[in-house]
């Protein structure tokens, strides 16, 4: 019901009670309408007093007034429920889009811990120590996931905070809903006792009623609907607080499963270890048992060459005395044949000049025989092996693995398969750096050779044989399986590329390369561990780590017999055979050694020797 309708009822109501009822006295009592009746006549109807008029106009005014101040107190009460609601929607969205980033970088940091898992039990094959770095690193990245898992929980709290005070700002509104749901109710109840007075007013009073009625229906519906919101508000907080729950679980599930799959790699780590250790020591008594060999044969040897010696100087005496003698008879017989024989016995004479003919001859055969007796010992003194130290230079690579010279440069390559060429006079430069070949997969480059037209190297990653572009190592052009199981020196003949392999401890020459390789077996008669090995004019040149010697091989069939040996003053991972000019003006060769970092030096040499003989 409008106002208008309002006003005319009324009206129509006050014009009925002030045309029915009869008015005597002062004007100031014909305001009140029960007031007790007076014997005087009513005045006409056409006449009403004036106090009845202002009477009438002052509570069609209360009433509009009354009227009006509900309606703005109603619209007071929807503007605040539409402010409250775009109030919780914002605070809604923002949440939302809160969960909605935690639930991405939950997701970014489940990659990345997936990620380093993966990067770990790669790096697990090189060595315990990288293991404790990945550990720390994993436990900082744990500390980070914690702190960023704290921080989450802090924003849900702080979230959890800001609901409960909405929900206590939504309690109290609702509490003043409900005192002013008691006012209007007592509102109704005045109402109500007026209604016993006017019947019209009261019919108005109960519209009123109906009204209001209507009104705090409206207003507790849009309460309900709020309490309905806040319970979905709540609901989807509960829902990602259990997101958080799963990302938590799933965490340490990851972790479960890292700490499992390092017990297995520790298991593997101390399975392998104790294979080494085993395979250590028996290479240490193999070591123990050649060492002792070796002494034992150095030591013959050497008393051999001590009885040679000695021979060889009394063979000088016996010659020289022999000589002598020899020198001092052919004066004699030279006396004996210019003295001449009596005329009377020439038959003794003709005897003793025939005798003394053989004698020269006899004396120079057993000169020659003692001379060859001689040479044997001399040439092998004369011709035995001696390496010199010429010069040293560090150089620029931090863990090289092998080298090799091809006339104008030095290539080195590490254990990373980087190659670096430097220059030969001053190993200290760069020339440039080349990063490993991306397409053939994991690669350790363990030893080098040179040919002609090509590079070859060994990966002991894979067991394989893998030629590059001279120049240009990043360029792989061919690679096959190595014929042993672990590859350890390479070198080059000039015609065919040798390798050697540590478990079979077999010298092979390969006769073909790629797919189809073909390969030859040669053994040395001498028991070695070569580290280093490199050809010239058809002997191999063997670094022995065993004996930190250098033996020289020669070939005989499919055997590789030693012929000379001589201590290696260094330690050697690699080797390259150069001729260089002497201080004679002569080219002599050298022996250029590729040494790790030790005590002597604090990063790898490249070590130049001398060899003569």
């Amino acid at each position: 019901m409008d106002s208008s309708e309002l006003q005319k009822q009324l009206d129509g109501l006050w014009e009925r009670v002030t045309n029915g009822m009869p008015v005597q006295g002062p004007p100031a009592e014909a305001s009140f309408p029960f007031a007790p009746q007076a014997s005087s006549p009513a005045p006409l109807p056409s006449d009403p007093p004036s106090l009845t008029r202002d009477a009438q106009r002052e509570t069609q005014e209360l009433m509009r007034r009354r009227q009006e101040e509900q309606a703005d107190e109603l619209r007071r009460l929807v503007e605040t429920k539409d402010a409250s609601l775009r109030d919780l929607r914002a605070r809604l969205d923002a949440g939302e889009k809160e969960l909605a980033l935690l639930r991405r970088r939950t997701q970014r940091e489940d990659a990345l811990v997936y990620q380093q898992v993966v990067e770990t039990a790669a790096r697990l094959e090189q060595a315990q120590g990288a293991l404790q770095a990945q550990q720390s690193r994993f436990a900082d990245e744990e500390r980070a996931l914690r702190g960023l898992l704290d921080q989450a929980r802090g924003q849900l709290a702080a979230e959890t905070g800001r609901w409960r005070s909405l929900e206590r700002q939504w309690n109290e509104r609702e509490q003043q809903y409900l005192l002013d749901m008691q006012e209007l109710r007592s509102l109704a109840e005045r109402c109500q006792q007026d209604s016993g007075r006017q019947e019209d007013r009261a019919r108005k009073a109960e519209n009123g009623l109906k009204e209001a009625k209507t009104a705090v229906e409206k207003t507790l519906a849009e309460l309900l609907q709020e309490r309905h919101d806040r319970q979905n508000a709540e609901k989807q907080l509960s829902d990602a607080l259990g997101k958080v729950h799963e990302g938590e679980e799933r965490l340490q599930q990851l972790r479960n499963v890292w700490e499992e799959e390092r017990k297995q790699w520790q298991e593997l780590w101390d399975r392998e270890r104790s294979t080494w250790e085993g395979q250590r020591q028996e290479l240490a008594g193999w070591e123990e048992r050649l060492r002792k060999e070796r002494e034992t044969w150095h030591a013959g040897l050497q008393q051999m060459e001590s009885k040679e010696t000695h021979y060889a100087e009394r063979m000088a005496d016996i010659l020289r005395t022999s000589s002598e003698a020899g020198e001092k008879v052919a004066g004699f017989m030279r006396t004996l044949s210019e003295r001449k024989p009596p005329a009377e016995a020439p038959a003794p004479a003709v005897a003793v000049v025939r005798p003394s003919r053989p004698w020269p001859k006899i004396l120079a055969g057993a000169a020659f025989a003692l001379a060859l007796a001689a040479a044997v010992p001399a040439h092998r003194y004369l011709t035995r092996l001696k390496i010199v130290p010429a010069a040293s230079s560090p150089m620029a690579v931090e863990s090289p693995t092998a080298m090799a010279y091809d006339g104008s440069l030095l290539w080195v390559c590490d254990w990373h398969g980087e190659f670096t060429s430097l220059d030969p006079q001053d190993p200290s430069r760069v020339v440039e750096r080349v990063k490993a070949p991306a397409r053939i997969g994991k690669y350790r480059p363990v030893a080098l050779a040179m040919s002609g037209d090509a590079l070859y190297s060994l990966d002991a990653a894979q067991g394989r044989v893998v030629r590059h572009a001279i120049g240009r190592p990043s360029d792989v052009k061919a690679l096959w399986p190595s014929p042993g199981p672990a590859p350890a020196v390479l070198a080059h003949d000039g015609k065919n590329l040798w390798s050697y392999d540590a478990v079979t401890r077999t010298f092979y020459r390969h006769l073909t390369e790629g797919a189809d390789a073909v390969a030859e077996n040669f053994r040395a008669e001498l028991e070695v561990v070569p580290t280093a090995m490199a050809w010239r004019d058809g002997e191999l040149w063997v670094y022995d780590s065993k004996g930190k010697q250098m033996v020289v091989f020669g070939l005989r069939g499919h055997a590789l017999e030693p012929r000379k040996a001589a201590a290696f003053p260094a330690p050697a991972l690699s080797l390259t055979m150069v001729f260089a000019p002497s201080d004679k003006g002569r080219s002599a060769l050298e022996l250029w050694a590729l040494s790790p970092a030790g005590a002597d030096s604090p990063a790898p040499t490249l070590r130049r020797f001398r060899a003569r003989r």
